[in-house]
């Protein structure tokens, strides 16, 4: 199973090669247009407070049309009352009510609410762009059984657009065996990250609800993975000591938005849940998703990551993206900040990791012969997994004569990771 995991790997490295023989795929149009749409859309998140919990929570999007309010869409709220809509640049009004009779329409005196009173919410990308965020968060809604969101906007939501689910997960709980898990959406969020978006959305599951005596660890996967091959280092962890968490993402958006997305993710997790200590270990390009989120929790003065482990990550990127961001008919944007000293590779080692962060580096050099690349485990170049400046931060370094995917489950790397694990537990409270 390691293998093949790791030949689809190579194939999408090295797909766009082919392509510049055979031409143009349906795939890389595909991926054109999936491309320009995510670059229109811009994400409205928010919490609905609710407090009776007698019914579901329905929250609608409207627009002004022809000097009126319309109806957009609407969705329902899950994990801990969220929702989320992706929009085009315009202006728009939120509001929501508690279908208490199930009947999926508002009617009085179902409590209900606005965003504001209500409040006109703004999308301009240019000021978006400016402030660095691809979307507003925070838009919160309280419902009360004394509003009357009628009076103002449109109720009705016959033949409207239904969004069955949000698009951003915080503590979502989930099995690895999930279908939602499945290599083909992994492979779907590297080349078709928008509709990876819509049917999987972004955010960290779960395996088990959040226990405060437990340490947190959040696993993050690489290009075209799932939190799948996690399995066996997680099966063997110590659950009376950890709880494993997962970063699920579209690979193939850029790094540094993702690492961005990351770190507002898990400080809305800290807020909910207030833990102290928060392990992160991340495989392959996840490295550098990890990396870039460890600093911008850290500029963000966030105190609680305390170890960090990465496995056969090419920090400094890798060579056949290069090629591809010139040559390829359509490009990966995650692409653009793995092509070698990239400015975004250059970003993640411009600062320090925090100095409470233990950093462990491990790579694996169980490689082929190629003409392509240099000596190798298979996927990643040994002299990207081993780029000096990752070295330099690192507490120790550790090689394994395993290729790019088996590492994860090999028994002297899972049985290393624990006792790293286990020196965290040993240190002074104080420094955990």
């Amino acid at each position: 199973m390691a293998r093949s995991i790791r030949y689809r790997f190579l194939k999408f490295i090295f797909l766009f090669f082919l392509m510049m023989v055979f031409g143009t795929s349906c795939m890389f149009r595909d991926l054109k247009k999936e491309v320009a749409e995510y670059e229109e859309l811009y994400a409205l998140a928010g919490k609905v407070t609710q407090s009776s919990h007698k019914g579901q929570v329905i929250v609608i999007l409207y627009t002004i049309k022809d000097n009126r309010k319309g109806i957009v869409e609407y969705t329902l709220t899950q994990d801990k009352d969220l929702f989320s809509f992706m929009v085009p640049e315009g202006s728009y009004y939120l509001a929501a009510f508690e279908d208490q009779n199930s009947n999926l329409a508002y009617d009085k005196p179902e409590p209900a609410g606005y965003f504001g009173s209500p409040g006109l919410i703004v999308v301009s990308p240019d000021q978006l762009r400016a402030e660095g965020a691809k979307g507003i968060k925070d838009l919160n809604i309280q419902l009360s059984p004394g509003n009357d969101i009628s009076t103002d906007f449109p109720t009705s939501l016959d033949g409207v657009t239904f969004i069955p689910r949000s698009f951003v997960k915080l503590g979502t709980i989930a099995d690895l065996d999930d279908a939602v898990f499945d290599s083909e959406n992994g492979d779907t969020g590297y080349w078709k990250p928008l509709t990876f978006l819509r049917n999987c959305g972004i955010g960290v599951y779960f395996l088990e609800p959040y226990d405060p005596h437990k340490i947190p660890i959040l696993f993050v996967h690489g290009a075209t993975g799932t939190p799948r091959p996690w399995s066996e280092i997680v099966e063997q962890l110590d659950r009376d000591k950890y709880q494993p968490w997962f970063f699920y993402y579209p690979s193939g958006l850029r790094l540094d938005r993702l690492g961005f997305v990351l770190n507002n993710i898990v400080k809305a997790l800290h807020q909910d849940y207030g833990f102290n200590t928060l392990y992160v270990t991340a495989h392959s390009m996840g490295g550098l998703v990890s990396r870039s989120f460890i600093l911008n929790s850290y500029n963000d003065k966030q105190d609680y990551i305390k170890l960090f482990v990465s496995i056969s990550t090419p920090w400094n990127g890798h060579s056949a993206t290069a090629k591809g961001v010139k040559q390829a008919p359509a490009v990966v944007p995650s692409w653009y900040d793995m092509v070698p000293d990239s400015e975004f590779i250059k970003s993640l080692f411009t600062k320090k990791l925090p100095p409470f962060t233990q950093y462990y580096l491990f790579f694996s050099f169980r490689g082929d012969c190629s003409m392509m690349m240099a000596n190798n485990d298979g996927s990643v170049e040994l002299s990207s997994e081993l780029d000096y400046r990752a070295q330099a931060d690192a507490v120790r370094i550790f090689g394994y004569d395993e290729d790019h995917t088996a590492i994860l489950a090999s028994k002297n790397v899972i049985n290393q990771y624990n006792l790293i694990l286990e020196s965290m537990s040993e240190q002074p409270k104080g420094k955990q």
